[in-house]
């Protein structure tokens, strides 16, 4: 088993509301509390990362690598025909990277830089559930 961290992206990006969607129902139950990997962050690319394209919108998950699929991420609660690719934080940034200075993945609050921006999961799906509702 053993911990990984992977940038879940989703194509085509439209649907990456679904992963929002499904994080959101997931979450209103105790799985990420007693389960596998948990959506800990939005990020948006504002450079491009190896093959993944500036602009798009990535879930950074974190825990136990056996449940970084589909099912493992969201208990069965994504329903969407997008293509998924897990792909591990390693292949794309080392521990110290300089491309995360001034990114800090612990907080609620929105950190951004030169090379991304990011969000907690929680508050990325607040502001889109009011964005809704505007």
């Amino acid at each position: 088993m053993g911990y990984q961290e992977s940038w879940l992206y989703v194509q085509p990006q439209v649907c990456f509301s679904n992963l929002i969607r499904a994080y959101e129902k997931t979450a209103r139950t105790d799985y990420y509390r007693t389960m596998g990997a948990e959506p800990m962050s939005v990020v948006i690319l504002k450079r491009p990362f190896g093959e993944v394209p500036k602009g798009v919108k990535l879930l950074w998950v974190c825990g136990d690598r056996c449940f970084h699929t589909p099912v493992g991420v969201f208990n069965g609660n994504l329903k969407s025909p997008a293509k998924l690719c897990f792909i591990p934080v390693e292949q794309v940034l080392d521990p110290d990277d300089y491309r995360l200075k001034g990114i800090d993945l612990n907080s609620r609050a929105p950190s951004e830089n030169a090379y991304m921006k990011r969000y907690s999961v929680k508050d990325y799906a607040e502001k889109i559930r009011n964005d809704r509702e505007r």
